[in-house]
């Protein structure tokens, strides 16, 4: 995964967050976070990663396991590890050979 030169916050591999995060930039998740993300930028996850709770954000990339629902302005993308069980709500949507999602999709129209 190619990190953006304006990733805001990472919470490194060895954290552990119980309760919900709530970032105003772009926030890149290689630990645990068991509660809901709020992010007004960007939220991906690394391999390995964990969110139990929902994300919601400008877009996501998701290359570890989520287990929640994502509500997501512009992009989704399903990393080819990544395991997500929940509902996603977006406007765009990929879906990378090897991803596992179980859930509903529900594709809304871009707001120009």
């Amino acid at each position: 995964m190619k990190i953006d030169k304006d990733m805001g916050s990472i919470l490194g591999p060895e954290l552990e967050i119980n309760g919900d995060v709530k970032a105003s930039g772009s926030l890149l998740i290689y630990g645990t976070v068991n509660g809901n993300i709020n992010s007004q930028g960007s939220v991906k996850t690394a391999k390995g990663s964990t969110v139990k709770g929902d994300i919601i954000a400008r877009d996501t990339h998701i290359c570890g396991s989520v287990d929640g629902d994502l509500i997501i302005k512009d992009k989704i993308t399903l990393g080819n590890e990544s395991d997500l069980s929940g509902n996603l709500k977006s406007s765009i949507l990929v879906i990378e050979e090897g991803a596992k999602f179980d859930g509903v999709c529900n594709m809304e129209k871009t707001s120009q």
